[in-house]
């Protein structure tokens, strides 16, 4: 059993402007990528669940959440190239954020933060991560990112395969404190799948 959860469109949106709502210098692609990352690992230790929902991997420049790089490597290609796009994520994103032209886009948001995707942790957590991380370099975040047993444990140094899942158990790796947390995590989300397949089959869950 890996812990796993669900993708939520909404909530992420919500983070990503609430983080460009800071004022931090230079929010690009790989800024929002690092501090959605350091902010779904710390709420995931804190409080037992990420906020976006995003699964992520480990890529040269660090780890990065899989859904919402596409989506903004989606609203790049409308914005900056023109490109049409049918996916109405990127269509709301890209009509959501404003982007500077250039090889490395910065994002400024043209709408006001929907709070209620947010819950009172997330904003908590947020509001942390823009405090301790937000005004960082891209070498800082780099060398922040790559030293975090989450990335080390998923990262392998292979010249024909630049991208590898991480696992959320193993954003715990810099914890051990946490581990009967973590314990807990995964017996309540094994527990949880259990009852939904005995609730579709008509079974007794164990």
């Amino acid at each position: 059993m890996t812990l796993r959860f669900v993708y939520d469109f909404s909530a992420t949106k919500a983070a990503l402007l609430y983080l460009m709502g800071k004022g931090l210098n230079r929010f690009d692609k790989y800024k929002a990528a690092k501090l959605l990352f350091l902010a779904d690992r710390e709420h995931l230790l804190r409080f037992g669940r990420t906020i976006s929902g995003d699964s992520y991997d480990a890529l040269p420049y660090g780890p990065v959440p899989s859904e919402t790089l596409a989506l903004l490597d989606g609203i790049e290609a409308v914005k900056t190239e023109g490109a049409a796009s049918d996916d109405l994520q990127v269509i709301e994103l890209a009509n959501s954020i404003e982007s500077t032209e250039g090889r490395y886009p910065e994002y400024r948001a043209l709408v006001d933060v929907d709070l209620d995707a947010l819950s009172e942790s997330d904003i908590k957590v947020l509001d942390h991560v823009a405090l301790e991380h937000g005004n960082k370099s891209f070498q800082e975040l780099f060398d922040l990112t790559h030293a975090m047993g989450a990335y080390k444990n998923a990262w392998r140094d292979e010249s024909t395969h630049k991208r590898f899942p991480m696992r959320f158990e193993d954003f715990f790796a810099d914890n051990p404190e946490k581990a009967d947390f973590l314990s807990e995590l995964l017996e309540d989300q094994f527990l949880e799948t259990a009852y939904m397949k005995a609730a579709h089959t008509g079974r007794a869950a164990i």
